[in-house]
């Protein structure tokens, strides 16, 4: 075994080759821990980002400088700068801020610390949004206002004010429904405010007050300090007691730049789509190649070894299945399959390995077949015969393991030939359309190409060089493989 594997090191080929797979294998198997995405196709996964967003690191393109990215914050209770005034009360827990007003006037700001550093960009984000969810407890007297804000230095932006509707002609800016005694989830988004929702737009004039939800992130995130703050006031407008709860908000800037592989037309994660993409193809290619050479197996050892009319027999049986055009009856048969219903609550993942397997062993047939001719003839083999060791002793004991290389080597060279051919039928639309794999994100970006979107060259690239890359992996260790355990050459006959 030490010798063997000092062999295949030796080789070059062998080590950059093994890299390469170990790299894939090492995504694959933690794919849950570097991405929080399991299928980024679906709905609740999309638009983590703006579509088409390049990646963080091609900002040291010039096209790409200077442009901000995607940035999310998520704050907790810790993170709370409290502020009170009146008959006020606070606790904290991980999950609210918790706080008991008791009289009129009296109100409770919660701030929440954040950096943006406005200067490095040479541009606003595109948008904004905030989230969080507040409960009001109150009695049908008592009256309540919950104000959100930026504050950004010595500005503070207005976002918008919720208020009992009983209330909502008593100001002088604009305000929303508050819903009270019920858990309530509160969504800005900087493209939904205009005059009529918010405060800081309605205060402007001329045409900034009309495109106040285009013009906001640009007027909020410019200039110097980088430090700002997100708040949340809660005002008792009565003097009855009231009880808030207040999550800590989720704040999210929209720029132009995203992650590691950026985003796909969706505004899902490529590098997500990368990662799980390679566990699913690695996971069906190595499967149905073992099942692959598995079927050539049993086939070349029996018309290899038993000859005569079994050979004939299988060997014509092979013959058929070579002369029948493999990728156009994949398509066809997994069509067929799907669009009739003929396999109802079947996985189309399992429909498409059982045809390529069903479709794609002939090849390795004919090697082990011409490799058990040979190898049944030799002197071992006739001695064994000639001690009385029966067939199946044979073909256990001293053919299968001269044809452990071949057996080796046909399982690395098929991986490849699988990846690609499921990775076309996907690339077509007749794969699995509803999963990130390889084969779809390179179709669903030649979809896409355009000089607008830079030719989306950070979502076909890494498909593109992840099937190259493991091809020509696999092909080179299959062939240090075969050359190694060779059965000449472990009999030092070469």
């Amino acid at each position: 075994m030490n010798k063997t594997l000092k062999a295949l090191f030796r080789r070059k080929s062998f080590v950059i080759s093994f890299a390469i797979l170990m790299f894939f294998v090492i995504i694959s198997a933690t794919a849950n821990l570097l991405t929080p995405y399991t299928n980024p196709y679906e709905f609740n996964q999309e638009y983590v980002a703006n579509p088409y967003s390049p990646p963080e690191w091609a900002s040291i393109f010039p096209q790409y400088s200077g442009l901000p990215p995607t940035v999310a914050y998520h704050f907790t209770t810790s993170q709370a700068m409290i502020q009170e005034e009146g008959n006020v009360t606070y606790t904290e827990n991980s999950t609210y801020v918790v706080g008991e007003l008791g009289g009129d006037g009296s109100y409770l700001n919660v701030s929440y610390p954040f950096t943006y550093n406005s200067p490095a960009y040479k541009e606003a984000p595109s948008s904004f949004s905030l989230n969080f969810t507040a409960l009001i407890k109150a009695s049908s007297s008592t009256d309540v206002q919950v104000n959100v804000y930026i504050i950004h230095g010595n500005e503070t932006y207005f976002l918008e004010s919720f208020t009992p509707t009983a209330y909502s002609f008593d100001f002088l800016y604009p305000t929303c429904p508050l819903p009270e005694n019920t858990v309530s989830n509160f969504s800005i988004v900087s493209g939904g405010l205009n005059f009529v929702n918010s405060p800081y737009i309605n205060s402007l004039s001329g045409s900034a007050r009309l495109e106040g939800g285009i013009l906001i992130p640009s007027l909020i995130f410019k200039g110097e300090p980088s430090s700002y703050k997100v708040m949340v006031s809660v005002k008792d407008l009565s003097g009855t007691p009231v009880k808030a709860y207040i999550s800590p908000p989720k704040l999210k800037n929209e720029g132009y730049l995203y992650g590691i592989l950026g985003t796909d037309f969706r505004g899902s994660s490529v590098f997500a789509e990368f990662v799980l993409g390679a566990r699913f193809d690695l996971e069906l290619s190595v499967v149905t190649s073992l099942v692959i050479v598995g079927i050539g197996l049993i086939m070349g050892l029996l018309a290899g070894y038993k000859g005569g009319k079994t050979d004939t027999v299988l060997n014509s049986v092979t013959d058929f299945f070579l002369t029948i055009p493999t990728l156009p009856l994949l398509i066809v048969l997994e069509a067929v399959l799907v669009a009739t219903n003929l396999i109802l609550n079947v996985n189309k993942a399992f429909i498409i390995f059982t045809l390529i397997a069903f479709l794609s062993w002939m090849a390795t047939m004919k090697i082990i077949r011409s490799a058990t001719f040979t190898l049944k003839s030799r002197t071992f083999v006739e001695a064994s015969r000639a001690l009385g060791g029966g067939s199946f002793h044979i073909l256990s004991k001293h053919l299968i393991p001269n044809l452990l290389g071949i057996i080796v080597a046909q399982i690395a060279y098929d991986v490849p030939t699988v990846i690609l051919v499921e990775s076309g039928l996907d690339f077509l639309g007749l794969g699995i359309t509803s999963f990130p794999t390889w084969g779809n994100m390179l179709g669903y970006a030649s979809h896409e190409l355009t000089a607008s979107n830079g030719f989306v060259w950070w979502w076909i690239l890494p498909p593109g060089l992840g099937i190259i890359l493991l091809s020509v992996a696999f092909y080179f260790i299959g062939t240090a493989l075969r050359d190694v355990l060779s059965p000449y050459k472990t009999r030092g006959e070469v």
